[in-house]
């Protein structure tokens, strides 16, 4: 498996924000590996008589040199190609318990990327790295509750629009009560202000990229400049403005 360490990556070719509508795809193999995010939609892909079944924030690895088909429901992803020693065989679906956290990790190589300031590449491929320890890790943990990692899937997947704890926990079939202690257990803060890092973090990669800022902060869910102007200076110490220099 890729994220065992035991095929060395030799460089990144690109890091991308991708979306496109539902319908069927017969990919071609491709010179290089794909490792993608899948923030929206649920794709069933078929390679080598094998099917994969792929839901919103789960991982997966297509390797290179490796065609493939797939039928896809409307698709939003972060993906990060890049180039290994060896091809590998098989795909791999890494289906993910704190799939926030490796969310935030996608955003950062995809803003080190488009940002490109000076040592984009290496800090890129430093959170690739970073990913995949992340992934290992999460394979190893079984001891969160079904309806709380449906829970937060759901933020993962929602988090850009208007979401209260209510509203989660009826989409998840979770009680409020268990999910804030649960949410406290294992991440060590409310569901509002890890609900707010997604958000900033997602406005971060935006910003970087060169998206205006009222466009950012409004695609990210914040509604209202001003606050998150203030929600800015109290996480980052610095102005909407001055994240622009992300991985500077």
């Amino acid at each position: 498996m890729l994220y065992q360490g035991d095929n060395p990556i030799l460089g990144i070719v690109a890091v991308e924000h991708m979306q496109w509508p539902g319908g069927n795809y017969c990919v071609e193999p491709r010179n290089y590996c794909a490792l993608a995010f899948r923030i929206r939609g649920t794709a069933q892909v078929d390679c080598q008589g094998n099917r994969y079944h792929i839901t919103s924030n789960d991982v997966l690895y297509l390797p290179q040199d490796l065609g493939y088909t797939a039928n896809y429901t409307d698709t939003e992803m972060i993906v990060i190609h890049f180039l290994t020693r060896k091809s590998d065989k098989r795909v791999e679906v890494y289906p993910l318990e704190d799939s926030g956290r490796l969310y935030k990790l996608f955003l950062r190589a995809h803003a080190l990327w488009q940002n490109k300031e000076p040592g984009y590449k290496v800090h890129a491929m430093s959170q690739l790295y970073s990913i995949l320890g992340t992934i290992f890790e999460s394979q190893t943990k079984t001891n969160m509750p079904p309806h709380f990692l449906q829970a937060v899937s759901y933020i993962n997947a929602n988090y850009r629009s208007a979401l209260n704890v209510q509203s989660i926990c009826e989409a998840s079939g979770i009680g409020a009560t268990t999910f804030r202690q649960l949410f406290k257990q294992h991440y060590r803060k409310t569901p509002v202000e890890y609900i707010t890092e997604l958000r900033l973090e997602y406005a971060r990669s935006r910003i970087a990229g060169g998206i205006p800022i009222e466009q950012a902060a409004m695609e990210s869910g914040f509604n209202d400049p001003k606050y998150f102007a203030r929600v800015v200076k109290k996480h980052f110490d610095c102005t909407p403005r001055d994240l622009k220099n992300y991985g500077k």
